[in-house]
């Protein structure tokens, strides 16, 4: 976007008053403008060491998972084709928002983000061919750098004990 020697011209993304350059309206924001800078800082100083302990709490999960039973992960099985710190199940014979209601001490999220305001089957879901009858019963686990191993421990736990209570429960 340089003016000289070879500028690229560019087509304005917001149409207004015209402050840089032309370019976009409005003035950029110093305090956002300043910590996207320090979270760039951040991720080239730590990324790769919070990349591996989300890759880590991940894999974990998924074990727990395996011994619960009658459990689908939802999108690529391979962790190295998914973004690791997103972990959507579906859980056969358990209603979502009971098992959702049950984990109390546990930060999760039923369907997908898209849909998470509404009740409407997600249309993520269904892009990744989770069965419909299973929308419903889905949660998405999330991690990040300040998630920890005895957290997993206690989800996978709290999973353990939940998940056969809810399907005695289910009429189906």
């Amino acid at each position: 976007m340089r003016r000289k020697p070879k500028r690229v011209r560019l087509n304005a993304q917001i149409s207004g008053g015209g402050q840089e350059r032309g370019f976009r309206s409005g003035t950029l924001s110093p305090h956002q403008t300043v910590g996207f800078g320090e979270s760039a800082r951040i991720y080239l100083e730590e990324g790769k060491h919070d990349y591996q302990h989300v890759l880590n709490l991940s894999k974990k999960l998924m074990a727990g998972m395996q011994d619960i039973g009658l459990v689908q992960l939802n999108g690529s099985q391979d962790i190295t084709k998914r973004y690791a710190g997103t972990l959507n199940y579906s859980f056969e014979f358990v209603e979502g928002e009971s098992l959702l209601m049950s984990m109390k001490n546990v930060a999760l999220s039923s369907g997908s983000a898209c849909t998470s305001e509404s009740l409407e089957p997600s249309y993520v879901l269904r892009a990744l061919g989770v069965r419909e009858e299973l929308h419903h019963n889905s949660l998405r686990f999330s991690l990040g750098r300040f998630s920890t191993e005895q957290e997993v421990d206690m989800t996978i736990k709290l999973l353990k004990y939940h998940i056969p209570r809810l399907r005695d429960m289910s009429p189906l």
